[in-house]
């Protein structure tokens, strides 16, 4: 049963303002000003100010009377744009799966040619060589399927159920006349609702057609949102729909199921099974499968990012409300981080489905969990006034919720409304900072590369077309020598900024958590500007195979979450490999964290060590695995140019 959301006060007294690392009601000395850690930096003092007492509602108004925003009001609403992405994606997300489909028909043929008693699969053959029309036919199908498809999955492994325009009227009958009055207009049947038993505030838009449209949404939003929030959340969702981008997202997100629902399924399984050669072949699948959903989802985060900025601006020309879903996406992020403590892991449904959803789950965890030790405008102003932030989102499966939340702020404006957040104290742009240029190092020596190999290829063509054998045989190992100068170009830019990277941890870099919000102020910081740091807490993550490469660490600090960064010395293949002292096996334990803080799109710490309390220890290997990685590029890279190939 559904129950309505509680009454808020003027004062905010919200589900947003109770929400503590412990779950309980925040304490007078949250309000204290946080002390200060061993740092190299210390924030200004004007962001030490604000980021030393909780954030407080001010449940600004919506407008009366509107009209629709203009155009040159905020975010441009070019579907043309919207439309080029889209075929950008699609192309992209086609050669993704080609490329992994056809390594994969060719490595298991490999082995099996290998294998004593075997006989290759004479099918992966034709498809290795002729993989287009078998990829477009599956493809097309999943694209036909897809709305039921995903009823499934939904219905089977996270219990959704039908939700009636009637139920809704309960939470919110401002979202079911919004539903109703959008649908009328636009002649579309009012979509499909259901409601997932999550206490996680979700929201999910999908389907192929707006006949075959499903909004679904969790128990979580409907609890812990207004009327007003509801109902702009799903004014966004239904602008999914009339915008058309969410046929494309429903298929992306099917086809990337397919491979997280193995890896998650397999690594239960292989949980129930203590023999050695078993437990390491499912935990290999269970590795190889979560490998294989990044990749296919990495093609889909343009477009994911890109038609938020759409829908939130369709929600506010349709309810005139940018501050209540301004107000809505901040409880959203507060809802997820709460979850996410309660369950004491990321739920494979909040994870599996992050494409859909209003806002990413990785930018909730530290945004959700601080706001009852700071307002949230200074941890967001990094969003804001970074002038890298978007470079450094472009992995981020949203956009930059300070972006998005100060562009509401200007739709505020422009009706004459108060606004929710106030971005005045930060409106101005950080200076540009040359840390940038040793942060991009290495790409930069790659870019440098492949414009040397560019040029001996040039040198090449002159040199073929004037008959000039000194210059003329470098065509025929042109590619050789660009894959030599790329990776020497990556070398020397990893070795340039690994000392920066990786400042010395000392003895006396005390556990101070504290600091955490501080840190989170800082708006010119680059994750080159490292902190090093020692954190307590609770280790928090999925036990087991689900979690063998590290993918779900987070330390629930007296400060708010943070993420954690785990790598052996090996790279990503050492933490299969090597088994003893996973740090997996310290989760829901009380632990002490020593790192380096790393201020990106989404804040994160490398680990050195997790430490328990009774010595435990799970080391890491991240500048190691660097310094590995930047040598055997060199010697790969010189050894490639001397013999003009492998």
């Amino acid at each position: 049963n559904l129950s309505k959301p509680a009454p808020v006060d003027r004062q905010g007294n919200d589900v947003g303002a109770g929400f503590t690392n412990n779950l309980t009601t925040k304490s007078d000395n949250l309000t204290k000003p946080a002390p200060q850690g061993d740092r190299t930096k210390q924030p200004s003092p004007r962001l030490l100010s604000a980021a030393s007492s909780p954030h407080t509602w001010r449940q600004a108004g919506r407008a009366q009377r509107w009209q629709p925003l203009p155009v040159n009001v905020g975010f441009k609403p070019d579907l043309t744009q919207l439309w080029g992405v889209q075929i950008v994606t699609a192309i992209a997300l086609f050669w993704m799966l080609r490329l992994i489909l056809q390594f994969g028909a060719a490595v298991t043929n490999d082995l099996l040619v290998k294998l004593p008693n075997l006989e290759p699969i004479q099918a992966f053959y034709g498809f290795y060589y002729q993989p287009t029309l078998p990829i477009l036919i599956g493809l097309g199908t999943l694209l036909v399927l897809s709305p039921w498809l995903i009823d499934g999955l939904l219905k089977l492994f996270y219990g959704n159920k039908p939700l009636s325009v009637e139920t809704l009227k309960t939470h919110s009958q401002e979202a079911a006349r919004v539903l109703q009055r959008l649908c009328r207009e636009r002649r579309i049947p009012v979509p499909k609702l259901g409601i997932l038993p999550t206490d996680a505030p979700l929201a999910l838009t999908y389907g192929n057609l707006p006949n075959t449209a499903r909004i679904v949404v969790s128990k979580g939003l409907l609890e812990q949102l207004t009327d007003d929030e509801i109902a702009a959340i799903y004014a966004a969702q239904i602008g999914q729909i009339l915008h058309w981008d969410f046929v494309l997202m429903s298929l992306g997100v099917l086809v990337i199921q397919i491979p997280y629902t193995v890896y998650w399924l397999v690594a239960q399984w292989g949980e129930r099974w203590e023999g050695f050669i078993l437990r390491g072949t499912t935990g290999a699948i269970a590795q190889i499968a979560y490998g294989i959903y990044w990749l296919l989802r990495w093609p889909l985060v343009w477009l994911s990012r890109i038609r938020i900025y759409f829908s939130d601006r369709k929600s506010c020309d349709v309810t005139g409300n940018p501050n209540g879903l301004s107000r809505a996406i901040l409880k959203i992020a507060i809802g997820i981080a709460k979850d996410i403590e309660q369950q004491g892991k990321t739920t494979w449904l909040v994870e599996g489905f992050d494409l859909l959803m209003p806002l990413g789950y990785r930018q909730a965890i530290g945004l959700g969990s601080v706001g009852a030790y700071t307002a949230f405008e200074p941890v967001l102003a990094w969003d804001v006034v970074n002038p890298y932030s978007r470079w450094l989102a472009l992995n981020n499966s949203h956009p930059l919720t300070g972006d998005r939340l100060q562009l509401l702020s200007r739709y505020a404006r422009h009706w004459q409304l108060e606004t929710e957040l106030n971005f005045s104290s930060v409106s101005e742009k950080a200076r540009p900072n040359s840390a940038f240029r040793v942060q991009a190092a290495p790409y930069i020596g790659i870019l440098i590369g492949l414009i040397l190999g560019g040029l001996l290829w040039l040198l090449g063509e002159v040199g073929s077309l004037a008959r000039i054998r000194l210059l003329s045989w470098l065509l025929n190992d042109y590619s050789w020598f660009m894959v030599g100068f790329v990776l020497s170009g990556f070398s020397i830019g990893t070795l340039i900024r690994i000392n920066s990277f990786f400042p010395d941890i000392t003895p006396s870099t005390r556990a101070d958590e504290t600091v955490l919000p501080h840190l989170l102020a800082e708006p010119d910081a680059l994750p080159l500007n490292s902190q090093a740091v020692r954190f307590s807490g609770k280790l928090m993550g999925r036990p087991g195979i689900a979690n063998w490469l590290g993918q779900d660490l987070i330390l629930q600090s007296g400060a708010g979450l943070v993420k954690l960064h785990h790598l052996s010395w090996l790279g990503p293949i050492g933490n299969f490999l090597l088994w003893k002292n996973r740090p997996s096996q310290l989760v829901n334990r009380s632990v002490t964290v020593s790192g380096w803080f790393r201020r990106g799109a989404t804040p994160w710490i490398d680990i050195e060590a997790i430490a328990t309390s009774t010595g435990k220890t799970s080391p890491s290997g991240h500048p190691v695995w660097s310094t590995i990685l930047a040598t055997g590029s060199a010697v790969l890279a010189a050894y490639i140019i001397l013999r003009g190939g492998l």
